[in-house]
């Protein structure tokens, strides 16, 4: 069995991509800026949209910085060709993560950030462990979604919309840009999660609900 592992190495990647994205660092911010439990109050969500009203903005900007590295770091140090010549002198098998493996362990980290083993499977909404995850597999998807974030929150100040728009123009300019291949359909597992972790806010945008940020 750890002979089977050594050569195929990724269920451990992705478990521990998981885990890395289990971390609740939005409800960590929270107590460090002595706001108390986070979950408790707004949103009741542990993202940085939540901390940001919650807190303020350095706050919810500590949070997207460290939710976005818990997508990207894994991924990038997968990419890096030092790091697999590494993996490979220590177990002694010559092999290369595919476009799939990486995508499959930014999915995984999302999966990890949205159903947290340390919250009892729960969770933020994913966008910005994606978008880190997005950021070192296609630079310019993630430029054009982080865009549309922009411009559509500077419209309707409201962070679940723009998440939305960001979200979707960044995956049609991937689906533009980029060949198609197996790899996609971890790519559309972490776009449909992170759509499905957005459902009451979507029910809320309907229903003219949705907060503001003022």
């Amino acid at each position: 069995m750890l002979a089977d592992l050594i050569a195929y190495p990724e269920p451990i990647i992705y478990l521990t991509s998981f885990l890395v994205g289990s971390i609740p660092f939005g409800l960590w911010v929270g107590r460090l800026f002595k706001a108390g439990d986070i979950r408790k109050r707004g949103s009741g969500n542990i993202g940085a949209t939540n901390v940001s009203r919650i807190v303020g903005f350095r706050a919810g900007l500590l949070t997207f910085t460290l939710d976005l590295l818990k997508g990207a770091v894994l991924v990038l140090l997968l990419s890096r060709e030092g790091l697999v010549h590494a993996i490979g002198v220590w177990t002694g098998e010559t092999f290369a993560f595919s476009l799939s493996a990486l995508w499959a362990t930014g999915f995984f980290a999302v999966l990890g950030h949205c159903f947290s083993p340390w919250l009892h499977l729960k969770g933020g909404k994913g966008i910005a462990t994606g978008f880190g995850a997005l950021l070192v597999l296609s630079p310019v998807s993630a430029l054009v979604g982080a865009i549309a974030y922009v411009l559509t929150f500077l419209d309707k100040k409201i962070g679940s919309i723009s998440s939305i728009a960001g979200l979707s123009l960044a995956s049609v300019s991937y689906l533009v840009l980029n060949r198609v291949g197996a790899h996609l359909w971890w790519g559309a597992a972490m776009v449909f999660l992170i759509i499905l972790r957005h459902e009451s806010n979507i029910d809320a945008l309907l229903e003219n609900r949705e907060q503001r940020f003022d």
